[in-house]
Formats: structure tokens, C-alpha cells, sequence
């Protein structure tokens, strides 16, 4: 939506990706040097018209934004992204690959690392105004495989600091990631009885320490999970995790 190409060219799958961020670093390379109000005041009636044709529409974005934060680190501060202790549980052909100079972001920023402290900006300004639109918002890394060096849980609460940094209350962060998701995945599957605590829906919760409402980080300090109406307590999942982690590195070795 801020990026001038053309949108009549003749590509295919990565060709388009690779095209147009080469256009947008050639668009924005004269403007980088500019800091956060100025960006904010350049791109604002961009960042407003794309979001008004979201407004009043049922269509969800996810918000992603921890992976810029990852992004970040991965190009301008390569050794604390390796020194991460969550990274025990991404595969090891994924450090193979970034060692190597050929991850994902290291190539799709190619002549172009200082975008990506820009793009984190820009991101969190359509967030701000998503949010004003009342779009719907739900909470989403990206984490998938552990392709882009994203720990799938690990980013979740990641992912919930930012959105409250970006001016969400801790229950608004919590419902982009319970709420929120039942209508998209009603419609995607024809159920959606989950996310909310009613009679009839699937028996998700969590049991924390402390109040996730007046600080959302208390999420973390888990005690059990139900799942499907299954308990697990918080010692049982860690040792679930252990031993999945070694079957899993065993595999991929």
C-alpha cells in the first residue's frame, strides 16, 4: 500500500516479493535519515486511507510485530539474536542457514538493513490506527516452523508486550488472541465456539500466578493449561517440551 510499483509486471511467487522491495528501497532511500514525527506526518494520510478501507469491514489482520523486533536483531545485532536462550528449540538448519548468510530477512534486506528499524516504525503506527478503526486485531508471530527464528510461545508473549506498548490495555492484547479469533475461525471452518469461557465451547484456559489484567506479563507465570477439557500442569508441559525438543533435534540431525 506505500510502495510505488508497477502492478501490471508479468512475475511469479518470489519474483513479486523480491520486485517490490527493491522498488521500496529506492522510493524511501532518500528518507531515512528522517526520525519519528517526520515519518509519522509524511506517511500518515497513506497509513489513514489504507486503514479506512478496512474500517467497518469484518476482514482480521494479524499483527506480527514481535518478528520486526526479531528482524532487527537478526541483521543489526547478529550475535544477541544467536545468544537467545529460547533458540534451543529452533531447528539447527535454521543456524546453518543464517550462519551461512542465507536466512530469509538477511536476503529480503539485502542493501537495505537500515529499513527494517523504519519498517518497525511504520508498522506500529498501522497498528495504532487499525485499532482506532476497530479492525479486528489478532495476535500472530509468524512463528510457524521456526523458519524466520521465531520460537512458537515464546514470541506469543512478545507479541503481547508490544501490542500494550502500542497503546493496548493487558485485556484487549489477551481477547486479539482468544476473542477475537472465534469469527474467523467459524468462518473458516464452521466452528468457532472457542476463545470465550461459555457453556458449549471448548474448555481452553489458562491458570496463572497473577492477574494478566494489571500486568499482562503474568501470563508467563503459568500453573497449568487446560486443553480440550484435559489438564496439564505447568511441571508436565515443561517436561513435555524437554523431551519433544530432543526427539525433535534427533530428527532433524
Amino acid at each position: 500500500e506505500l510502495v510505488d510499483f508497477d502492478r501490471q509486471k508479468q512475475l511469479k511467487g518470489p519474483a513479486w516479493m523480491r520486485y517490490v522491495i527493491s522498488e521500496a528501497f529506492a522510493q524511501y532511500h532518500p528518507l531515512l535519515t528522517l526520525d519519528g514525527k517526520e515519518i509519522e506526518s509524511l506517511l500518515g494520510p497513506s497509513i489513514e486511507a489504507t486503514a479506512a478501507k478496512l474500517e467497518g469491514r469484518e476482514t482480521a489482520v494479524c499483527t506480527t510485530l514481535y518478528l520486526d523486533e526479531v528482524i532487527i536483531q537478526k541483521l543489526l545485532h547478529p550475535q544477541a539474536f544467536l545468544n537467545k536462550p529460547e533458540n534451543r528449540y529452533l531447528p539447527p538448519w535454521y543456524f546453518n542457514r543464517f550462519r551461512a548468510g542465507k536466512e530469509k530477512h538477511q536476503q529480503q534486506f539485502q542493501g537495505g538493513k537500515p529499513f527494517a528499524p523504519w519498517k518497525y516504525h511504520i508498522d506500529r503506527l498501522f497498528l495504532q490506527r487499525l485499532k482506532e478503526c476497530k479492525v479486528p486485531l489478532l495476535l500472530a508471530t509468524d512463528a510457524g516452523t521456526g523458519g524466520m527464528g521465531l520460537v512458537p510461545g515464546v514470541s506469543i508473549h512478545e507479541e503481547l508486550r508490544i501490542l500494550v506498548e502500542n497503546g493496548f490495555s493487558p485485556y484487549e492484547a489477551i481477547a486479539a488472541g482468544t476473542k477475537n479469533i472465534a469469527p474467523v475461525i467459524r468462518k473458516m471452518t464452521g466452528q468457532g465456539e472457542l476463545g470465550t469461557v461459555e457453556v458449549g465451547h471448548r474448555a481452553d484456559l489458562l491458570l496463572v500466578g497473577k492477574n494478566p489484567l494489571k500486568d499482562v506479563a503474568n501470563i508467563r507465570q503459568l500453573r497449568g493449561v487446560m486443553a480440550a477439557g484435559r489438564w496439564h500442569e505447568a511441571r508436565k508441559l515443561q517436561e513435555m517440551i524437554i523431551i519433544e525438543n530432543f526427539a525433535h533435534q534427533g530428527d532433524l540431525q
